[in-house]
């Protein structure tokens, strides 16, 4: 009787366990593609001229590490990939591209970014630049959280990123 006891206290705490890993994101969840939601937020592409890019918005750095809080309003398109530019990197930006890898995490959900592909953007102050076309749209006052790391042209960065849309 006892043995039974304890089988079915050492079988309840596996289920308990499981259901609580379950509910955690891990690093081999299914990957974020584009329209998907997470939450009020739909994360989906855009075309040049149609989305606000990251640098762009009203970012402020918190603290010394790369940990930046953007402000943006509900319904604003928000490219929130990272970028690259061929300018002064003496490579032109199809070789860059090439060479740069990247990954991001939305709310610790991976990103396929092959799904979301890459768009060209023509900035003023940095030439021709090539980003990830990962784009947020708030249905709702709210917060998501990006994580990103990557190498380009030989020098790695890693920042995250606290988006907070509010009402128009």
């Amino acid at each position: 009787m006892r043995r039974l006891a304890y089988l079915t206290i050492i079988v309840l705490f596996a289920t308990t366990l499981g259901a609580c890993a379950q509910a955690t994101p891990q690093p081999g969840d299914k990957m974020i593609i584009p329209g998907d939601k997470i939450g009020d937020f739909l994360i989906t592409t855009g075309k040049e001229g149609d989305v606000t890019y990251s640098w762009d918005l009203d970012c402020v750095k918190q603290g010394k590490e790369e940990n930046w809080s953007c402000k943006s309003t509900v319904g604003t398109k928000v490219n929130v990939s990272m970028g690259v530019y061929a300018a002064f990197t003496g490579k032109d930006l199809d070789t860059l591209w090439s060479e740069h890898t990247y990954k991001m995490f939305l709310e610790d959900r991976p990103v396929n970014l092959e799904a979301f592909g890459s768009i060209d953007h023509l900035d003023p102050r940095a030439g021709t630049m090539r980003v990830w076309n990962v784009v947020i749209v708030a249905a709702k006052p709210g917060k998501i959280t990006l994580h990103d790391s990557g190498v380009v042209n030989g020098d790695p960065s890693e920042s995250t990123m606290t988006y907070t849309f509010s009402a128009p």
